[in-house]
C-alpha cells in the first residue's frame, strides 16, 4: 500500500486525523525528517523499535517516493503538496523557503498538539527545523540529532537556502542532547565545525533482524550461488556510485559471470550505462533496473553470488562511509560476500570480517580481482557466504547496532517527564 494513502498516513494540506497525545501512558516521541523517510531504511527501523517502547508521529515532507513498510501504530504526516525529486530540485529558492517555513510551522503545530517528551531529528536539515520550532513553541524538549549523511560544507554561499540551514544547525548542535552519526569518520566532519567536543554515539547502518529470515539451506544455497557467478549492486545509481566501474570489471572477468545493477537513478543514467554495456559488448551478461519491490530484490539476492558498495570518494562524506551503506549490511543479511572500497573507514571497521574483500572502486582490474578471489573456491566461498549471515544475526543487525541509542532515550524522556512533573507541581 503506499504511504500516501497509508491509514496512519496524512498530508497538512488533505484531510486531518487527531494526531493528538494518545489516551495510553506511553511518552510521545517526534520523529522529524525533511525529506521523505521511505527512501532510509534505517529510519523506518529506529522509528520501529521506538514505537515498541514509545507513542511515534513522524513528520517529514510530502515528497514522491517507494512505498515503505511501517508500524501501523506510527502517526505519519507528510507535509505540503506531494512533489517528485526533480520538482524539488528545479524548485526557486523562494518557492523552498515557503515549503520550508511551512514545514517548521508545523513541526510547531505538531509540538503543541502532542506534547512530545523527546524528538529526534534527522540529518541537519530535519535538526534545524525542530531547533527552530522549538524556539517558536516556547517549550523545553530534549532534542536527538542523528545525521546520516554530512553534507559537503565549503565557502558560504549567500543565496543557497540550503546552506544558511546548514550553517543554523551547525550553531546548534551543541543544543542536542546527543549525536549520532553512522560512521566515527564522518562525525568529525560535522562535530569539528560545529564546536561540539562531546563523544557521539555511533550507529551503522544495519538491516532489521528479521529483513531476511533464517532458512535451513544455507550451505546448498551457498553452493548454488557460487555456482551463479552473478554479482549484484542493489540502491543509489550514479556516476558517483561506481556502477559504470562496475560494468569495465565484468568486461575483465570470464564470460560465465553476469551482473545485476537495480536501485534508483534517473532513466537518463540507465541509458548511458546500456549504452557502456552495449559498447563492452555485454548486454547478454547484464541487467539494469529502476528501483524493484521487496520480493523481486529477495530473488535478485538468492541467485547473486557477491554484493557491491563500490562509493567513490567523490567528498569527504563518501570518503568517509565505513559502514553508512545500508546495502552493505543488507547483503550480509542474504548471506552474500562483499566488495567494498578499500578504504581506512572500511577496513578499520571490518579488519575481523572475512565476508569483505576491499578493490580500488576506480579501477576495473582491482573489482574483478575482488570478485575472483571470492568464488575462486568453493569452500572458501560458502564460508564466506555463511560469516556474512552470522554477522547479521550476532553483530549487524539494527536492534543490536540502535541499543545504546534505546538506552540514551529512555534515560532522556524519563527527565523530559521528572522536569515536566516538577514544574506542574510547582
Amino acid at each position: 500500500m503506499s504511504m500516501a494513502t497509508s491509514l496512519q498516513s496524512r498530508t497538512s494540506n488533505g484531510v486531518a486525523r487527531a494526531i493528538g497525545p494518545s489516551a495510553s501512558a506511553s511518552p510521545r516521541v517526534l520523529v522529524v525528517m525533511y525529506g521523505n523517510p521511505n527512501y532510509h531504511p534505517p529510519t523506518i527501523n529506529g522509528v520501529r523499535i521506538m514505537s515498541e517502547r514509545f507513542a511515534v508521529n513522524v513528520v517529514c515532507r510530502n515528497e514522491a517516493g517507494p512505498d515503505a513498510d511501517w508500524p501501523h501504530s506510527v502517526a505519519i504526516e507528510r507535509v505540503g503538496e506531494l512533489v517528485t525529486a526533480n520538482e524539488s530540485f528545479g524548485a526557486s529558492v523562494w518557492r523552498k523557503l515557503s515549503w520550508y517555513r511551512t514545514f517548521v510551522r508545523r513541526v510547531a503545530a505538531t509540538i503543541a498538539e502532542t506534547g512530545p517528551a523527546l524528538i529526534y531529528a534527522y540529518d541537519p536539515i530535519g535538526f534545524a527545523a525542530s531547533i527552530a520550532a522549538i524556539a517558536k513553541s516556547g517549550v523545553e524538549i530534549p532534542v536527538v540529532f542523528h545525521c546520516h549523511d554530512t553534507p559537503v560544507l565549503g565557502s558560504r554561499r549567500i543565496a543557497s537556502l540550503q546552506d544558511w540551514i546548514i550553517r543554523y544547525a551547525l550553531r546548534h548542535t551543541c543544543d542536542a542532547a546527543i549525536t549520532i552519526f553512522p560512521s566515527k569518520h564522518r562525525a568529525p566532519l560535522w562535530l569539528d565545525k560545529a564546536g561540539d567536543p562531546r563523544a557521539p554515539l555511533i550507529v551503522p547502518n544495519g538491516a532489521a533482524r528479521d529483513f531476511y529470515p533464517s532458512r535451513e539451506d544455507w550451505n546448498a544455497l551457498a553452493q548454488r550461488r557460487w555456482e551463479s557467478k552473478r554479482v549484484l549492486y542493489l540502491g543509489s545509481m550514479g556516476p558517483e556510485n561506481g556502477q559504470p566501474q562496475a560494468l569495465s570489471a565484468l568486461a575483465v572477468l570470464p564470460c560465465a559471470f553476469k551482473l545485476d545493477m537495480a536501485g534508483f537513478g534517473t532513466a537518463e543514467f540507465r541509458r548511458e550505462l546500456s549504452e557502456l554495456a552495449a559498447a563492452l559488448s555485454l548486454e547478454a551478461r547484464v541487467s539494469i533496473s529502476d528501483w524493484v519491490p521487496d520480493h523481486e530484490r529477495n530473488r535478485l539476492a538468492e541467485q547473486a553470488s557477491v554484493g557491491l558498495v563500490l562509493y567513490r570518494a567523490v567528498n569527504l562524506n563518501w570518503e568517509h562511509s565505513g559502514p553508512s551503506p545500508n546495502k552493505l549490511f543488507q547483503y550480509a543479511a542474504w548471506g552474500l560476500p562483499v566488495v567494498v572500497p578499500d578504504r581506512e573507514s572500511f577496513r578499520e571497521f571490518f579488519a575481523n570480517d572475512e565476508w569483505v574483500n576491499y578493490a580500488d572502486p576506480e579501477d576495473p582490474a582491482a573489482i574483478a580481482r575482488a570478485i575472483e578471489f571470492i568464488l575462486g573456491d568453493r569452500d572458501r566461498y560458502v564460508a564466506m557466504s555463511r560469516a556474512a549471515r552470522r554477522a547479521h544475526e550476532t553483530k549487524y543487525n539494527y536492534e543490536r547496532l540502535f541499543a545504546p541509542v534505546l538506552e540514551k532515550i529512555c534515560t532522556l524522556v524519563e527527565a523530559a517527564h521528572d522536569a515536566s512533573e516538577l514544574r506542574h507541581a510547582r
